[in-house]
C-alpha cells in the first residue's frame, strides 16, 4: 500500500514538472494558441460529426442531378442541389445563374476566368425596395475524407479582389473574367444607377467545417469595408438537415379562455370556437417545450423567454415565410410596447388556428382548452412580432388579450381555404395553396394519363425520370408568356401566377395539351440557349451580338405564339413541329428589336442593357408598334 502511494506522488509531481514545461515552451512558441484553436476545430467538428452516411446521402442526391441534367462531373451537380435547397429556384434560373467557367464551357477553355465566382443569383423581387444580389463559392469533396478538412481559404482573395472591382465599376473586368460573369457584373452596375443593393456572399460546400477562424476573420475584415455585405457560410449539415427535415412535429397544448369570453359554432365538417385569450397564453402553446405547452395555469410567465418559438406550428399545408421583416411586424411590436397596448386586441385582426381536435368544457368560467395538433394558419408574424416585444418587455404584457378562432376539421381542401381566406394582413397566395385547388388536381391526372408526373407541389414526383416531370410553376410561367402575351411577368413576376393572375394564367380553357405545346417549346429553347452559352464562354467575336440569349427564352417563347397566331397554326401538339419550325424568326425580330433600341439609345447617347431591355417589356412594344402585313412578310414568308 505505502509502495502504491510512492508511486502515485511521484506520478503527480511528473506531471506538476511536465505541466511547467510545457507551460514555458507554450508561452516561448505560442503554442497555446495553437492547441485554442485546436479545441476550436474539434468543437465544431463535434458539433457535427463527420459520417459517411452524411456524405452518401448528399452524394446521391448529387449524382441524380448529374443524371438528370447530363451534368459533366458531381461538382455541377452539387450547384444544382445547393441553389434549388437554399433558395428554392427553378431549372432554368439554377443555369442562369452559374457562372463557373468549368461548368459552361464543354472544352474547358476559359477556365480560371470565373475569379471564384461560380453563381450570381440577382433577386429583384424583394418588397424593401432593393435588390438582393446573391454571390457565391461551391467546394465540393469527391471523397468522404476530404470532407473533414476546412473550406479553402485561398478562394478569400479571388472573392475579395473580385467584390473590389466589382464595386469600383473597373472596365477591366471584362477582360479578366469570362462573358457570362461579366453579363452579371454589366447587370449589378445597371442596378447601381437605381439603388443601393444588399450583397450577400455564400460559401457552399460539403465539408463538414467552414473557413479556419483566422482566416474567416480576414475575409470578414476584408468584406465588411463595404457596406450592405454579409456572408454565409453553408456547410454538409445545413444541407443534410434541408434534405432530411422530417415532416412538422404534432404540437398539442392547453390554452385557456378569458372569462366567458367564447362562442362555438359548428357545421358539418368543421367546428369553431371563437375566443378571447391572454397574449402570453398565446405564446406559449407554440413554444418549443412541451411541457410548457400544457401548462395553462403557469404563475412566472418570464418562463417563456427560456424557450424559442417551434416553427413547426406554422408549417401545415401553406409554407409561408416566417420571419418577414415588414411594416407589419415594426407595428404589432410597437403597438405592444406603447401606452396603446391595451388596444391590441382592437388594431388586430386575431390568430386563426386549424386543429384535429379541442376539448373543454363549456359550462366553465376561463375553462381549459385542450387542442390537439395546432397549425397557426394565420397570424404568424403577429405572434413572431409580439414575442419578441415580450422578450424586450414582458412586464408590458399582464392585461393584453387578442381574438383567436379556432377550427377543427380534418378536411386539407378546407383547412387549406382557411388559410388562404382568413390571411388580411399579408395575403397568403403561394402556389402551396393552389396545390389543392381542382384545376390543378386535373392538370395532374390528364398528364398522368399521358405518361407526365405533373408536381403541383416542388419535387412532388422527385423519383420519377427527369424528362418526364412538369412542375406546376414552370407551367404557369410558359402559360403566361404563351398564352396571355405577358414573357416579361413570366421571368420577373413569377409570385403573380398563383397569386392576383392565377385565374387568368390556369383558366378553364386550360387542358393537358395546351400546357404542354409551351412547356415542350420552352424546354427546347433553354437547350439551344444552353448550347450557345457553351460557345460564349470562348470569348467569340459575337458575344455582343448573340449574349442576348440569356436574358430572352421567355420572350422567344411569346413571340413564337405571337408568329403562329399571324400564321393562324392551331395549337395542337399534333402541329407542334409547325409551332417550333418559327422559332428561327422569333429569334431573328428578337435581334431586330434589339437593333432598333440600339439605335434609339445611341441617338439619346444612353447605353443599352440586354436584362433592362427585356426586364421592362421593350420588345412587345416595338412589336406592336410594328404592321401585321410587315411582320408576315419579313417573317412568315
Amino acid at each position: 500500500m505505502e509502495k502504491k502511494k510512492s508511486q502515485a506522488a511521484n506520478s503527480r509531481q511528473r506531471s506538476r514538472s511536465l505541466g511547467k514545461i510545457v507551460y514555458i515552451i507554450s508561452n516561448k512558441f505560442n503554442i497555446s494558441s495553437y492547441f485554442r484553436k485546436t479545441e476550436l476545430e474539434l468543437i465544431k467538428m463535434n458539433e457535427s460529426k463527420p459520417s459517411i452516411q452524411d456524405f452518401s446521402v448528399i452524394n446521391t442526391h448529387v449524382e441524380k442531378h448529374v443524371k438528370d441534367y447530363d451534368l459533366k462531373d458531381n461538382s455541377n451537380g452539387f450547384y444544382f442541389l445547393a441553389l434549388s435547397l437554399l433558395f428554392d429556384l427553378q431549372d432554368d434560373e439554377i443555369k442562369d445563374s452559374i457562372t463557373d467557367s468549368h461548368f459552361i464551357s464543354v472544352t474547358n477553355k476559359g477556365k480560371g476566368k470565373d475569379r471564384g465566382i461560380d453563381a450570381i443569383y440577382i433577386d429583384e423581387s424583394s418588397d424593401k425596395g432593393r435588390a438582393d444580389i446573391h454571390i457565391f463559392n461551391f467546394k465540393y469533396a469527391g471523397t468522404f475524407d476530404k470532407t473533414k478538412s476546412n473550406f479553402p481559404s485561398s478562394e478569400i482573395d479571388k472573392i475579395v479582389g473580385f467584390i473590389n472591382d466589382l464595386l469600383s465599376q473597373d472596365e477591366a473586368l471584362e477582360e479578366t473574367v469570362n462573358p457570362i460573369l461579366f453579363s452579371k457584373v454589366e447587370e449589378i452596375w445597371q442596378l447601381f444607377q437605381r439603388q443601393n443593393p444588399n450583397f450577400h456572399i455564400h460559401l457552399c460546400s460539403n465539408h463538414y467545417i467552414g473557413l479556419e477562424q483566422q482566416e474567416k476573420k480576414r475575409f470578414e475584415n476584408a468584406i465588411n469595408l463595404h457596406s450592405n455585405f454579409t456572408i454565409y457560410e453553408h456547410k454538409m449539415q445545413d444541407f443534410v438537415n434541408k434534405l432530411t427535415k422530417k415532416g412538422k412535429l404534432v404540437i398539442n397544448a392547453k390554452l385557456r379562455a378569458v372569462n366567458k369570453n367564447f362562442f362555438e359554432k359548428s357545421d358539418g365538417d368543421i367546428r369553431a370556437l371563437i375566443v378571447n385569450v391572454d397574449v402570453r397564453d398565446l405564446l406559449r402553446i407554440v413554444l418549443d417545450n412541451e411541457e410548457i405547452r400544457s401548462k395553462a395555469d403557469l404563475e412566472d410567465y418570464n418562463d417563456l423567454k427560456n424557450y424559442p418559438i417551434q416553427e413547426d406550428a406554422f408549417e401545415d399545408n401553406v409554407r409561408v415565410y416566417l420571419k418577414q421583416r415588414s411594416k407589419i411586424n415594426r407595428n404589432i411590436k410597437q403597438t405592444a410596447l406603447s401606452d396603446e397596448r391595451h388596444r391590441l386586441f382592437y388594431f388586430n385582426n386575431g390568430i386563426t388556428i386549424t386543429c384535429d381536435n379541442f376539448y373543454y368544457q363549456k359550462s366553465q368560467r376561463s375553462p381549459i382548452i385542450e387542442i390537439e395538433n395546432i397549425q397557426v394558419v394565420n397570424g404568424s408574424q403577429t405572434i413572431h412580432a409580439l414575442y419578441d416585444a415580450f422578450e424586450s418587455e414582458p412586464d408590458n404584457f399582464d392585461d393584453l388579450d387578442i381574438l383567436c378562432r379556432i377550427y377543427q376539421t380534418n378536411n386539407t381542401e378546407l383547412s387549406t381555404k382557411i388559410a388562404e381566406y382568413t390571411n388580411s394582413q399579408n395575403p397568403v397566395n403561394s402556389r402551396d395553396i393552389r396545390s389543392i385547388d381542382y384545376v390543378q388536381q386535373k392538370l395532374e391526372q390528364e398528364l398522368k394519363a399521358l405518361g407526365y408526373f405533373y408536381e403541383r407541389k416542388k419535387n412532388q414526383y422527385y423519383d420519377q425520370p427527369k424528362n418526364n416531370r412538369l412542375d406546376s410553376e414552370k407551367a404557369g410561367q410558359v402559360l403566361m408568356a404563351f398564352y396571355n402575351k405577358m414573357p416579361s411577368e413570366a421571368k420577373n413576376q413569377k409570385k403573380i401566377i398563383f397569386a392576383e393572375k392565377y385565374d387568368d394564367v390556369f383558366n378553364d380553357d386550360i387542358n393537358a395539351e395546351k400546357l404542354l405545346i409551351p412547356y415542350k417549346l420552352f424546354e427546347r429553347i433553354e437547350k439551344i440557349k444552353a448550347e450557345k452559352k457553351e460557345t460564349l464562354i470562348e470569348g467569340i467575336d459575337e458575344f455582343e451580338k448573340s449574349s442576348y440569349i440569356s436574358y430572352s427564352s421567355y420572350w422567344v417563347l411569346y413571340f413564337i405564339g405571337e408568329l403562329s397566331r399571324l400564321k393562324e397554326i392551331d395549337f395542337k401538339l399534333k402541329n407542334l413541329e409547325s409551332i417550333w419550325n418559327l422559332s428561327t424568326k422569333a429569334y431573328e425580330l428578337i435581334e431586330d428589336l434589339i437593333r432598333q433600341e440600339r439605335e434609339f439609345l445611341k441617338g439619346r447617347n444612353e447605353t443599352y442593357s440586354h436584362s433592362q431591355f427585356f426586364k421592362y417589356g421593350k420588345p412587345k412594344k416595338y412589336f406592336e408598334d410594328l404592321k401585321v402585313d410587315e411582320v408576315k412578310k419579313k417573317y412568315l414568308i
